[in-house]
């Protein structure tokens, strides 16, 4: 049964114009830049020290130069800590402060933290559980084009947003997401000739898992909606320890067999021709009968007959 995919759609609306790139070299060259500015730290909790900064912000201190805590690093470490962060960022930042020591002294666990410099300041770009497992987004950026550079893949096209004209590979600081389709060879089922398309997002700083989603689909329009996208099969690898394992053995080649397995194109259609040619029964009860032990409704096999 087809459905709409919404992922690219979402990313299509939402993103501001400096987090669209306009191609894939330009994707990589900013998620490099971040990794090259990155350095991972593991650090005890009562070891942590915290300081005001000359903007009145929360700034990591101690026996190295201060590092800025962002929005994002700053809501983890308060999950961290078992403070609500809401209800701190009403308060001073001196009391934020106190009421942040006190709760990291009472833990005797350890965090990791992502560090970053910039021609303006060093920063903490994420807090996490000493075991996270980060897989790099220029890492994953790097694999996407070694494995649709020189084939038939492309971005789709898609409209303005009203904010700027690139659309479909997205990076921040915080994440990326790449949506990729493939037309040129399409897999002819009956009547309908379907495309490949793939979505893959990733987070460095614990915003979201790595992902990869791959489907067949009927057609993209102008705001990255996917209509009518069949066989669709979503792979998903929480940062934990093994993540970065996971994400060599198992995504790196389920990507590229389904960028260039062509024998995988032909067992689809076949698998969908004979689908269509399979004969269930001769009246309605009949066919009712054969169903019913499927997850389809009774609207839904009347429709179909």
């Amino acid at each position: 049964m087809s459905s709409n995919l919404y992922d690219a759609h979402r990313q299509w609306c939402i993103r501001p114009p400096d987090e669209r790139f306009q191609n894939l070299d330009s994707l990589q060259a900013f998620t490099q830049c971040l990794k090259d500015a990155s350095e991972e730290k593991v650090r005890g909790l009562p070891d942590i020290h915290l300081d005001v900064t000359g903007h009145l912000g929360v700034a990591l201190n101690g026996s190295e130069e201060p590092a800025i805590l962002t929005n994002w690093s700053f809501n983890q470490l308060c999950t961290v800590a078992g403070a609500p962060a809401k209800y701190l960022r009403t308060l001073p930042p001196e009391t934020v402060i106190e009421c942040l020591r006190y709760s990291l002294s009472k833990r005797e666990t350890q965090a990791k933290l992502l560090f970053r410099n910039s021609t303006k300041d060093r920063v903490v770009s994420a807090f996490t559980g000493p075991k996270y497992g980060r897989i790099w987004d220029a890492d994953v950026v790097a694999s996407l084009k070694n494995a649709v550079e020189g084939t038939g893949w492309r971005v789709p096209p898609a409209r303005n947003n009203g904010s700027s004209e690139n659309a479909g590979l997205y990076a921040s600081d915080r994440d990326m997401f790449a949506f990729f389709v493939n037309d040129e060879n399409p897999i002819e089922v009956g009547n309908a000739k379907l495309g490949r398309g793939f979505f893959c997002w990733n987070s460095e700083t614990g915003s979201c898992t790595f992902g990869l989603t791959t489907f067949l689909y009927n057609y993209v329009c102008g705001n990255h909606i996917v209509w009518g996208a069949e066989q669709v099969q979503e792979l998903k690898i929480v940062h934990r320890s093994k993540a970065i394992d996971r994400f060599r053995s198992d995504s790196l080649p389920a990507l590229n067999r389904f960028v260039e397995n062509r024998m995988a194109t032909e067992a689809i259609t076949r698998g969908v021709d004979q689908a269509a040619r399979l004969k269930v029964g001769n009246d309605l009860e009949k066919v009712t009968e054969w169903f019913k032990e499927k997850p389809f409704t009774g609207s839904e096999i009347i429709a179909g007959w």
